[in-house]
C-alpha cells in the first residue's frame, strides 16, 4: 500500500511543533507526507530531523523567507522534484514531486482572488502532462459551495469543477459520496471542507480510502484536520 497524508500544521507549528512532531511519529505507516503552512523557521530543522529518523529521508520544500508558509514534501520513496519559479509571487505554495507511478503537486492556496493564479497554473500543469498520473492535494482552500461549506463564501469555487473535468476525482467524496465533513472552522465555528485529494482517474482502481483525522484539529494540534489517502499498489 502507499499511504499519503497531508496536514496543515499552522504557521510552521509555532510552539505546537513537539506535538506536531509526537503525532507524526504516530504515522510511521506513510509513505509520503505533504506539510502545509511550514515555514523556513526555527521549528524547520526539528520537524525535518524527526521526519528522517522515521524513514522519510527524502525530502523537498520550497526556499522562502522564514515568515511565509510553504510546503515541504517527505517520503520514504525517492522521487524527483520539481519547484516551480515561474509562479512568481506564489512559488513557495506548490512542490512537485514524481516517479514511475504517479505525481504529487503538494498545496498550499492562497486565499481570495489569489487562488486563480494557483489554479490556472495547476489546469495547465494538468494539460502539459497527460501522461502523467497527477494527484493534487495539500489546503486547496476551496470547495464547492453549499456542500463543502455551509454557505456559498468560496472565491473562485467553479475551480474545483474544472479539475473534475480535467481527467481528476475528489477521492474524499468518491469514498464518501454526499456525505458532509469538514476540514477547518472558522471562528464563528461555521465548517469548511478545505483539504483535498484530487487524482488522475488512471488511479481510481488503486483507491482504497480517503479519510480526515479530526482528532488533531479538536485538541488544538493544529487548526486543521489530517487526511489520508491510501492506494494499492
Amino acid at each position: 500500500m502507499n499511504i499519503i497524508l497531508t496536514w496543515n500544521i499552522r504557521h510552521g507549528g509555532g510552539t505546537r511543533v513537539n506535538k506536531i512532531i509526537e503525532t507524526l511519529k504516530g504515522h510511521t505507516d506513510a509513505t509520503t507526507i505533504i506539510l502545509t503552512e511550514f515555514r523556513n523557521n526555527d521549528n524547520a530543522l526539528p520537524i525535518q530531523e524527526a521526519l528522517k529518523e522515521l524513514g522519510f529521508i527524502y525530502q523537498f520544500k520550497a526556499q522562502t523567507e522564514i515568515n511565509k508558509n510553504s510546503v515541504l514534501i517527505v517520503s520514504k520513496e525517492n522521487f524527483k522534484y520539481k519547484l516551480f519559479p515561474e509562479l512568481t509571487n506564489h512559488s513557495e505554495r506548490v512542490v512537485k514531486v514524481y516517479n514511475d507511478n504517479y505525481s504529487i503537486y503538494g498545496c498550499y492556496f492562497p486565499g481570495m482572488d489569489d487562488k486563480k493564479y494557483v489554479f490556472d497554473f495547476l489546469l495547465n500543469e494538468i494539460e502539459k502532462n497527460p501522461n502523467e498520473k497527477i494527484i493534487i492535494t495539500g489546503d486547496i482552500n476551496t470547495g464547492k459551495h453549499y456542500i463543502d461549506e455551509q454557505g456559498a463564501t468560496f472565491a473562485h469555487s467553479a475551480y474545483i469543477n474544472k479539475i473534475e473535468e480535467s481527467n481528476l476525482f475528489d477521492a474524499w467524496r468518491y469514498i464518501h459520496n454526499d456525505k458532509k465533513d469538514f476540514s477547518w472552522y472558522s471562528s464563528a465555528g461555521n465548517g469548511f471542507r478545505l483539504d483535498h485529494f484530487f487524482v488522475h482517474n488512471d488511479l481510481k482502481p488503486n483507491v482504497v480510502s480517503c479519510e480526515y483525522i479530526h482528532q488533531y484539529r479538536e485538541d488544538k494540534i493544529t487548526d486543521h484536520s489530517m487526511m489520508v489517502l491510501t492506494l494499492r499498489n
